[in-house]
């Protein structure tokens, strides 16, 4: 199974082995430079660590820290994965509505013009009506791979990238969450993708267990599909590895 996205670096190092043992590889974003130093040291021990560089939206920009990761997509493209985390700041923006958004989706466009330049696929943070803002950007520079981490939304949300060939991934927390359940409902499996966002705290789960947490989605897709759990393992496995164009 794959891990199509987490914070590997905000794990110790001493836990590392013991977490990718059961996994076949995982997709490892960066939240901005200190991260995507980690991930870039990280990747050289381990061939299943994929990497992508991108600054996540939950956070104050930092202009030079944003320039700063533009430049090492530059310099490292060909070590790339894909771009991201990036997205829009929905949860903060919920904390504070003086936040200007429009600040964070030029951020966001500056990254979509890398992926766009490099051909590389972008990892969206980008919840409810979030998307369609990020829809109409990723349009504009005509993105072809684009995956919707997590995602949750309206069914008309969901409808407006179904109408598309994105992805979408989710997590442990389709087993109590009827936000994320409706995502397994409503996409087809060819769509989906597992994830952890670790070291997120899933309920049930240790942050340290991936594959654990990978089952524990794998069986809800099950229950929810009707479709054997070899089948969904082998079809959000073949989703990944044809997504992110790995061996």
């Amino acid at each position: 199974m794959f891990d199509s996205h987490i914070h590997l670096d905000q794990y110790d190092d001493l836990v590392l082995d013991k977490m990718l043992m059961d996994v076949n590889g995982v997709i490892a974003v960066s939240m901005g430079m200190k991260s995507f130093e980690r991930l870039l040291n990280i990747k050289q021990r381990y061939n299943k660590v994929h990497i992508a560089c991108g600054f996540h939206p939950e956070q104050v920009i930092d202009m030079n820290e944003v320039n700063a990761l533009l430049n090492q997509i530059d310099k490292h493209h060909d070590e790339l994965i894909a771009i991201g985390e990036v997205g829009l700041p929905q949860y903060l923006m919920r904390e504070d509505d003086s936040i200007d958004q429009q600040s964070y989706i030029d951020v966001l466009e500056l990254f979509i013009q890398k992926a766009a330049k490099y051909d590389l696929p972008i990892v969206l943070h980008a919840v409810y009506d979030d998307a369609l803002i990020v829809l109409d950007l990723l349009k504009k520079h005509n993105i072809k791979r684009a995956h919707f981490h997590w995602f949750k939304g309206s069914d008309a949300v969901h409808d407006a990238i179904l109408s598309t060939e994105y992805m979408v991934s989710v997590t442990p927390d389709v087993t109590w969450d009827d936000k994320t359940r409706r995502v397994i409902e409503r996409f087809p499996l060819e769509r989906l993708m597992i994830e952890t966002d670790g070291p997120w705290p899933h309920k049930g789960f240790v942050k340290e267990e991936i594959a654990q947490q990978l089952f524990g989605i794998i069986d809800v897709i099950h229950d929810i599909k009707g479709v054997s759990t070899s089948d969904v393992i082998h079809q959000v496995n073949e989703n990944t590895k044809n997504f992110y164009r790995l061996e």
